[in-house]
């Protein structure tokens, strides 16, 4: 079913068979407006061929590798395929703070980094100035403007070289393609790396599930340093020969793109729309479209829990299937699909990929022995096995407590299998904060808010909210006679937290935390806290309208439910707060009395 093995196989075949069907288009500006920039499945591949070449004469061989700092634009995916060819590619996130990039440059041991020009959208050139400081040795090419004569020009390198490889890249499935980097990003990043059979098998199994194909339109404004831009919306498209429609360099977050989103999916026939819930709510709070956009077929969410409701309003609204998938970059972002012939499952995530398997095995198990599997609808911990499963983080001490004995993958995510297979997941095992399908790693707001004298201890959680799923909030906890106001406490986070994404919306002090038995903090109760705070400040609009409105949240094994009761509240006013309620992507139960 997978007939390539390398991605320089599955680009060969893709150029060969669909050579001048349009394989990535760029919109400038984001407009309906634009006239599209396109590139063709035949200059992909030689553009690619060219950059690989230029790449090995930059010093880059099997083992070694390109870094880089790009926006999404199809000289991205130029980049990455080269580098994987050539060498091996490490995506970095761009809005990482400097000091960070530079750790992960070091930490890979990167001799290229490919890096965006002085462009006003984005600060990756006075970053470059930083790391370049940092790390004399590292040679820097830019896109566009150069802004230093010592960097290459990105341009003119390629075009120094042949559209045909003049090296062989004696490629085999097991080579590392890419290292990416997930969860912790401060002191020793948590590296993740990809082979080629892992990438290659990822993709076109998520193609095939999905039913992708050379007629198909998909829009990608997902960044390159994530899998589910590289993989989900990218390579497993190429892989049908399909086409890929980048909205801007600034993708999802152009505000002329939102604008105009409808408009682009009529004149360019998008077929497949891509975003998680934050995405989709955006697009509901817009007007409704006079445009024909029957040429889509799905929308594929994942990154965050979909709410059901959110889901069939979306479907009703714009008559467009909406279907959920779970990923994580362990896993070269597909673990499971939601399929598009069949019924829509309430908080499901779908079957497992072809020829890989998802098993549930009970909470805190060591996961030493994963052959004890639960039974369907039992709750634990879910492990994962398939060729799409990472061989390891680059510092094996970390794999210890995630790659299991026989090839498994302990996901970290809560949840359970139903009798059909159907995967749903419930909570997670692990701390990370998912804010809009962005991952947040809590120690990066611990570790910056314990650098207040004041403060002795400190908790990151995610807070539950109805557009972004949920929102980074911190407890503090004083030392003895110490006294702190909350605005030095933000400042703090502010000025050492490398992720905007991360700064914590709320920080709160507590007396003292509830520990566990092994002296750890209890963070499922201030997960309940962050919960119920959350939900009572949303509902507190009803309360006029009620004569007794409370909200519990209840720390579960598994995940937080929320218990609300309302006495004497109009038929109108429960259902705004069923809605509401809804909307934060929990398990509640509502009680109500006339």
């Amino acid at each position: 079913m997978v007939p390539v093995a390398t991605i320089f196989e599955l680009l060969t075949r893709t150029a060969t068979e669909h050579p001048t069907r349009p394989a990535i288009s760029l919109l400038a500006t984001g407009s309906a407006e634009d006239d599209p920039h396109v590139v063709t499945y035949a200059e992909l591949f030689a553009r690619v061929k060219r950059c690989a070449n230029a790449f090995r004469s930059l010093g880059i061989e099997r083992d070694d590798v390109v870094a880089f700092l790009l926006p999404t634009l199809p000289d991205t995916f130029v980049t990455i395929f080269a580098a994987q060819i050539a060498g091996v590619v490490c995506p970095i996130n761009h809005m990482l703070a400097p000091t960070h990039i530079v750790g992960l440059l070091r930490a890979v041991n990167a001799k290229v980094l490919v890096a965006l020009g002085p462009d006003s959208d984005f600060q990756i050139t006075e970053k470059v100035v930083e790391i370049k400081s940092a790390l004399p040795r590292l040679t820097v090419v830019q896109i566009g403007v150069r802004v230093d004569e010592a960097h290459l020009d990105f341009e003119d390198l390629l075009e120094q070289q042949p559209g045909e490889l003049v090296f062989d890249p004696q490629l085999t499935k097991a080579h590392t393609a890419a290292l990416f980097h997930t969860g912790g990003t401060t002191g020793a990043p948590k590296l993740v790396r990809h082979t080629h059979e892992n990438e290659v098998y990822a993709s076109w199994l998520m193609g095939l599930a999905y039913g992708f194909s050379h007629r198909d339109v998909v829009l990608n404004g997902f960044p390159l340093f994530h899998v589910a831009g590289v993989f989900c919306h990218g390579l497993a498209e190429i892989a049908a020969g399909a086409h890929i429609l980048i909205p801007s360099k600034l993708g999802m977050r152009n505000q002329r793109f939102v604008a105009d989103h409808w408009k682009i999916v009529e004149r360019h026939k998008v077929s497949i729309l891509t975003g998680g819930p934050t995405f989709m709510t955006t697009l509901l709070n817009g007007e409704q479209p006079s445009e024909d956009i029957s040429s889509v077929r799905v929308l594929i969410t994942g990154g965050s829990p979909l709410p059901p409701e959110l889901a069939t309003t979306f479907e009703e609204r714009f008559g467009v299937a909406v279907r959920g998938m779970f990923g994580m970059t362990e896993a070269c972002g597909v673990v499971s699909v939601e399929p598009l012939n069949a019924p829509r499952v309430a908080h499901s995530c779908g079957f497992a990929l072809p020829f890989s398997e998802v098993r549930v095995i009970p909470l805190g198990a060591s996961g030493n022995d994963p052959g004890k599997a639960l039974r369907p609808g039992q709750t634990g911990q879910l492990i994962i096995r398939g060729k799409q499963i990472s061989p390891g983080y680059t510092d094996s001490a970390r794999n210890a407590d995630a790659f299991l004995a026989g090839g498994w993958l302990k996901s970290g995510d809560v949840g359970h299998i139903d009798d059909d297979g159907r995967i749903f997941i419930t909570g997670r095992a692990k701390d990370v904060i998912i804010r809009s399908g962005h991952n947040i790693d809590p120690s990066l707001i611990e570790e910056a808010l314990l650098r207040h004298p004041a403060v002795e201890l400190c908790a990151a959680v995610g807070q539950p909210d109805p557009y972004a799923g949920e929102l980074p909030v911190a407890f503090v906890q004083l030392r003895p006679g110490a006294s702190c106001p909350i605005d030095e406490l933000m400042q703090i986070a502010n000025t050492h937290i490398p992720e905007r994404p991360a700064f914590p919306k709320r920080i709160w002090q507590v007396e003292r935390f509830a520990m566990t038995a092994t002296g750890k903090i209890l963070k499922p109760e201030l997960r309940r806290i962050a919960a119920e705070r959350a939900v009572t400040d949303a509902l507190v609009v009803f309360a006029k309208d009620a004569r007794r409105l409370e909200v519990a949240a209840i720390a579960g094994e598994a995940a937080t439910t929320l218990l609300v009761e309302v006495d004497g509240a109009a038929p109108a006013t429960i259902d705004a707060i069923r809605k509401t309620l809804a909307s934060f992507r929990l398990a509640f139960e509502l009680r109500t009395n006339a």
